[in-house]
């Protein structure tokens, strides 16, 4: 069973383009109502400053999301540490979901829309927002400290049978609207995963098709920095992995970790040969028109790249004799 994707031209469905009418985004609630209305009058009622303020959310909810798609596939596609604009404009949509209100005009329009690769899009990036909020209100356990964590659960056990015991309060409760909107989005990826990798945790199964979500250059490094005990095979889910073929071939030495740890570097190891493997499959005369328009010219220095085809021996002979001709042999 595979997920069915597109190649990297197919899915330029979705544009990765931002207008001057997108930095609406940019306004909270509040921001937005005093830009369309100026200062409340004084005499205001509490329920009419409710009612207006209503009318303003759903308003400016309803413009967002239908902007959502394009613009979390922009987000995901540049460097967000040096575009000040994505990360504005992160930073603004990061603030926006945690309104589930704001979830289910967004799921309710992806709904209407049925379009694939918005999904595919939108929970990759909504996983994003999601993972990050974690890494900032969610303690990580050290090993001490889940023992002591563990001891703690052992004693909350012997006190709830008493009248005095409280209820531990859920530090994912924020985001259980986002976690939903995730699973409904990636559902379909996330269960190819977990059939593949049935001994990760949830949250590594929803990192892992969240990656392949985003279907852009940035899945096979990020799949590599996630440092899970996977191989380059799950990429087989996908109908059509072209773009990870080419973003594997184009990947450079420096973009590797120099000191890989045992789950990346089988990673690594497994990536060689899932390209190999991919490319050998093909007639060589559509290996070599798909490898020279990755390379973009013939022949190809590959001196500096992870991948050196020509290294791969006679175990792959469509793909040897492919190298042999496309990529310089100096």
């Amino acid at each position: 069973m595979e997920y069915q994707n597109k190649s990297k031209e197919e899915n330029q469905m979705i544009p990765m383009t931002i207008t001057d009418s997108d930095m609406i985004i940019l306004n909270s609630v509040e921001s937005y109502l005093q830009s369309i209305i100026g200062r409340a009058p004084l005499n205001q009622s509490p329920q009419e400053k409710l009612f207006i303020t209503q009318q303003a959310k759903d308003y400016l909810y309803s413009d967002i999301v239908q902007r959502f798609p394009r613009v979390a596939n922009y987000i995901l596609q540049v460097d967000l540490e040096t575009n000040n604009v994505a990360q504005g404009l992160n930073l603004a949509l990061s603030k926006h979901v945690m309104d589930p209100n704001f979830i289910n005009m967004l799921m309710q329009f992806l709904g209407k829309e049925n379009n694939a690769e918005q999904n595919c899009v939108s929970g990759a990036y909504l996983a994003r927002l999601m993972n990050k909020w974690i890494e900032q209100n969610v303690e990580v356990p050290t090993e001490k400290k889940k023992v002591e964590k563990d001891k703690d659960k052992d004693k909350e056990k012997t006190e709830a049978s008493t009248p005095t015991a409280t209820t531990t309060k859920d530090p994912l409760e924020p985001i259980r609207h986002i976690h939903w909107a995730v699973d409904q989005l990636l559902g379909n990826i996330q269960a190819l995963v977990h059939a593949r990798y049935t001994n990760l945790q949830e949250s590594q199964i929803r990192a892992i098709a969240a990656c392949i979500a985003m279907n852009n250059d940035d899945t096979v490094c990020q799949l590599i920095d996630s440092d899970l005990p996977i191989t380059a095979d799950i990429l087989d889910i996908v109908e059509n992995p072209e773009v990870f073929i080419r973003s594997a071939l184009l990947l450079e030495k420096t973009e590797v970790p120099g000191k890989p740890t045992a789950n990346q570097q089988a990673f690594m190891d497994s990536l060689v040969r899932w390209v190999y493997r991919k490319l050998n499959s093909q007639p060589t005369q559509f290996t070599y028109t798909k490898m020279a328009g990755f390379y973009g010219v013939v022949p190809a220095k590959v001196e500096t790249k992870f991948i050196n085809p020509r290294d791969c021996g006679n175990q792959y002979p469509n793909l040897k004799m492919v190298a042999d001709q496309i990529i310089n042999n100096k």
